[in-house]
């Protein structure tokens, strides 16, 4: 219900703010003309009777004047039908221009069902195009576990397949992109990998608290990234743990225990929590210190950067899509626990660098 009634207060403003066109303009200075050139045509007599006699009012024009108003009223009523002509003209080629645009919502279930709520109908009206839902459903029969990485990793890859064949159809410039999802942190990280940045995207994220789909609307807060440890990595060192905190503290006992000697750089983002993402502007600043840092990183000759993440499924798609595929460190991303042994049982080796596929790398397998 509370949705419906935020539809139409929405739908109304929109009404009642809508860009005025010009022949909506035309049309209302014929009508204004039309009616004043036939109202002041009028001809009119009222007799009011009084104790004293009878009061004679009457309007009328002198002579002639009847025929000028009244091809006044015709000159006005001619303007407004233009008007309307060109309005339907407008809105005919408005109509074939939206019907060529296309929105393709991308939403990737792992966690929950969202089918009530589905991304789709939650896709910002300033999108113009018909919406194209594109689910990807990788949810398994525990709700918010994972008992087959390596099947869910296998439906994922065929994203950019689904993607092309939609831009093909319809081409680049027709289609926008919309990416909503609720999965395991690895396998939101692929996406943004696969999706890349090669192309503008609108990132929606789950408002957990009203239980809807939601833009990122919020104001920039200014808090950025500490980084920690670069200057202490060890010369010579080919792995390292890189750590980030967005929504939470990482779990650095578990972190030492499942990845020993190996050395540990964190981003810890300061007054951090659950609704520190709503920024779009402060996610393109964080995702830029991440990259600044693999960046530092692979200056130092790491070759295989482990990366831990804490953080809302928006900030972890946006990581993915900066993350260079040809120029940047193996990557590979890991999969959080809580309570289990090892911690981190499972991560996503994800395809750049030399890694051609994804796949999924489980604790103490090699490379």
């Amino acid at each position: 219900m509370k949705q419906t009634v935020d539809y139409v207060i929405r739908k109304c403003f929109d009404f009642l703010t809508r860009p005025r066109s010009a022949a909506l303009q035309v049309m209302r200075a014929g009508l204004g003309i039309a009616v004043l050139g036939f109202a002041s045509g009028w001809v009119f007599r009222i007799v009011v009777p009084t104790t004293r006699g009878n009061v004679d009012v009457s309007v009328s024009n002198a002579p002639g004047a009847e025929v000028f108003l009244h091809c006044v009223g015709v000159f006005g009523l001619i303007i407004f039908t233009l008007g309307v002509a060109w309005a339907a003209v407008d809105q005919l080629l408005e109509h074939r221009r939206l019907s060529r645009k296309r929105v393709l919502v991308i939403e990737v279930r792992g966690l929950r069902d969202t089918s009530d709520t589905p991304l789709a109908a939650a896709v910002p009206t300033a999108l113009e195009g018909q919406r194209d839902p594109l689910l990807i459903d990788l949810r398994q029969p525990r709700d918010g576990k994972l008992l087959d990485p390596e099947a869910a990793v296998a439906n994922l890859i065929s994203l950019p397949r689904e993607v092309q064949r939609r831009r093909d159809g319809h081409g680049r410039d027709n289609l926008s992109l919309v990416y909503g999802g609720l999965a395991p942190v690895p396998l939101n990280f692929l996406s943004g990998v696969l999706l890349d940045d090669e192309q503008a995207m609108v990132v929606m994220d789950w408002d957990r608290h009203r239980e809807v789909w939601r833009s990122l609307d919020g104001t920039d807060d200014g808090n950025r990234f500490d980084v920690r440890g670069i200057e202490q990595i060890p010369e010579g060192a080919t792995d390292v743990i890189l750590a980030v905190s967005v929504s939470y503290e990482v779990d650095r006992p578990a972190i030492a225990t499942t990845f020993p000697h190996l050395p540990l750089v964190e981003l810890c983002l300061a007054q951090g929590g659950t609704d520190a993402h709503w920024s779009a502007e402060k996610q393109r600043a964080l995702a830029r210190q991440f990259l600044d840092t693999v960046i530092a990183l692979s200056n130092r000759h790491v070759r295989v950067i482990h990366l831990v993440l804490a953080a809302q499924s928006s900030v972890v798609v946006q990581f993915g899509r900066r993350y260079d595929k040809r120029n940047l460190p193996t990557l590979i991303v890991y999969q959080y626990e809580r309570g289990q042994r090892p911690a981190y049982p499972w991560g996503v080796q994800v395809p750049v660098a030399s890694s051609a596929e994804a796949r999924i790398i489980w604790h103490g397998q090699r490379l």
